[in-house]
C-alpha cells in the first residue's frame, strides 16, 4: 500500500510554472470560446483548457495539456462531422469513378457539384490519395487531420505547444478537416515537402512535385525553394513531375486538363467570397474587382520570385512561398477559409521556433518549460535539428541547455555568445 502511494506521488508533477504552456493554453482558450460549436462540446472543450490552464499555473506539465488539446481537437471535429460546405467531395467522388471506368476525368463539368457543372482540376495524385475511400473521402481527410493532431502533440510535449494549440483548435481549420475540402491533405504534402527540403532541398523539390500533381496551388513555394536549392531542385522538381502527371501527359491528354483549369476559372466569377474582390465589391465597379481574378496571379508570381532571391534559410522559403500562397488565394474575386488548412500545418511546424527567435521574452517563457525532466538517453545525444542556409548550421530550432555557438565565418571560429538564444533571420 505505502509502495503504492509512493508510486502515486512521484506521478505528481513538479511543481513551478509552465511558461510555454500557459501561452499556448492561453491561445487555445481563445480558439476554443466559439458559439458555432454545440453547447455541450464548447462548454466542455473550454473548460478543461481552463483548468488545464490554471493548473499550468502551478506545475510544470508535459503531457496532460497535450492529451486535453488532442481530445479537444477530436471532440470539435466530431461534434461539426457532417457539417458539409464544400463541393469538392462530390466532384472528387465522380472524377475517381470517371477514372475507375477507363475515361478522362478532366475536360468536362459533373453535375453533382453546386451548382451543377464544375469540373475537376486537381491533379492526378488527388484521385490516387483517395480512391480507396472513394465512398467517402471526407474520413481520410478527418484522418489526416487527426494524424497532424497527434505529430503536434508529440512536438508540444517535447517543448512546442503553440502549433497544437493553434492547429487542434482554429475554427476554420476544424471546418477544412470536416466539411467536404480536400485542403488539409495538401498541407499535408506540403508539409511534408519542406520538413525534407530542410535537410535535402533535393529530396524536397521532388516531393513538392508531388504536392502540385496533388493540388496546383503548391507551386507557390516552388521559386524561393529553386532560388534557396539551386539547379538540382529544378531537376528532381521535373523529373518527379514528368512521374506524378504522367496519367495526364500520356493518357488524358494536356488539353483536357487545361480545359478543366480554364473551366474552374469560369466558377470563380461566379460570386465574390473570402477575397480582395470581396472588399471591393460593391465599391468599385464590378469589372474592376473581377479583373483581379487574373491579377493576382501576376502579383503572386512577382513575389515568389522576388521574395526567392533574398531567402536564406528554409524559413525564408516557407515565408515567401507562404506569401505568395496568401495573394493568390485571396487577392483575386473569389477564395475560401478552406485554403488555410493548406498553410497551418507548416506554419504550426515552425510557428514556436520562430517565436522563441524573435521575442525574447516568450524565449524566456519555453526556458522554463520542462527544466526539471530528463530525456531518455538515446535522445539526449542527437545534436538539435538545424536550421539550413545552404547547407551550413545557423542555430538549434530548439535552445540547449549552453551557450550557442556562432557559424563560423572567412576561416576563423568565434567565440560562443554568452545569451542562450540568437535571433534567427527569416528572410
Amino acid at each position: 500500500m505505502d509502495l503504492g502511494v509512493s508510486r502515486l506521488l512521484q506521478l505528481r508533477p513538479p511543481r513551478g510554472r509552465s511558461g510555454a504552456w500557459l501561452l499556448a493554453l492561453g491561445i487555445g482558450l481563445v480558439l476554443a470560446v466559439e458559439p458555432m460549436w454545440p453547447d455541450r462540446t464548447a462548454v466542455g472543450v473550454a473548460g478543461a483548457i481552463g483548468l488545464t490552464f490554471l493548473a499550468a499555473t502551478r506545475w510544470q506539465l508535459r503531457w496532460l495539456p497535450v492529451a486535453v488539446l488532442v481530445t479537444s481537437a477530436i471532440s470539435l471535429r466530431w461534434s461539426t462531422y457532417g457539417r458539409i460546405s464544400s463541393d469538392v467531395t462530390d466532384v472528387t467522388k465522380a472524377a475517381i469513378t470517371t477514372a475507375l471506368q477507363g475515361r478522362n476525368p478532366y475536360g468536362m463539368g459533373y453535375f453533382v457539384s453546386n451548382p451543377p457543372g464544375a469540373p475537376f482540376p486537381y491533379g492526378p495524385v488527388d484521385i490516387a490519395w483517395y480512391a480507396p475511400f472513394v465512398g467517402n473521402p471526407i474520413v481520410l481527410e478527418v484522418l489526416v487531420a487527426v494524424g497532424l493532431t497527434l505529430y503536434f502533440g508529440w512536438r508540444a510535449a517535447n517543448g512546442r505547444p503553440v502549433g497544437l494549440a493553434i492547429f487542434a483548435l482554429a475554427p476554420p481549420l476544424v471546418l477544412t478537416s470536416v466539411d467536404g475540402s480536400n485542403d488539409i491533405s495538401a498541407g499535408l504534402f506540403i508539409l511534408l515537402a519542406l520538413a525534407v527540403a530542410g535537410r535535402r532541398p533535393v529530396a524536397g523539390a521532388a516531393l513538392l512535385a508531388v504536392a502540385v500533381a496533388f493540388k496546383p496551388y503548391a507551386i507557390a513555394w516552388l521559386p524561393p525553394l529553386v532560388a534557396w536549392a539551386g539547379v538540382p531542385a529544378v531537376i528532381a522538381f521535373a523529373g518527379m513531375s514528368v512521374v506524378a502527371w504522367s496519367p495526364v501527359l500520356f493518357d488524358w491528354g494536356v488539353n483536357s486538363y487545361a480545359t478543366s483549369l480554364a473551366m474552374a476559372q469560369q466558377t470563380h466569377l461566379r460570386q465574390s467570397y473570402w477575397s480582395l474582390g470581396a472588399i471591393l465589391d460593391g465599391i468599385v465597379p464590378d469589372f474592376v474587382a473581377r479583373s483581379l481574378e487574373t491579377l493576382r496571379y501576376v502579383a503572386s508570381g512577382l513575389v515568389a520570385i522576388l521574395g526567392g532571391l533574398r531567402v536564406r534559410s528554409i524559413d525564408g522559403v516557407i515565408a515567401a512561398g507562404t506569401v505568395a500562397f496568401l495573394i493568390a488565394q485571396f487577392g483575386g474575386y473569389f477564395g475560401s477559409y478552406v485554403y488555410l488548412g493548406a498553410i497551418a500545418p507548416i506554419l504550426c511546424w515552425r510557428i514556436d521556433d520562430w517565436l522563441r527567435a524573435g521575442l525574447p521574452e516568450v524565449a524566456r517563457a519555453y526556458s522554463a518549460a520542462f527544466p526539471d525532466q530528463q530525456r531518455p538517453a538515446w535522445r539526449r545525444t542527437r545534436r538539435p535539428t538545424p536550421v539550413l542556409e545552404r547547407g551550413r548550421a545557423l542555430v538549434p530550432t530548439r535552445p540547449s541547455h549552453g551557450p550557442v555557438a556562432r557559424p563560423a565565418q572567412a576561416g576563423h571560429l568565434e567565440a560562443p555568445r554568452t545569451t542562450r538564444f540568437t535571433r534567427n533571420p527569416v528572410v
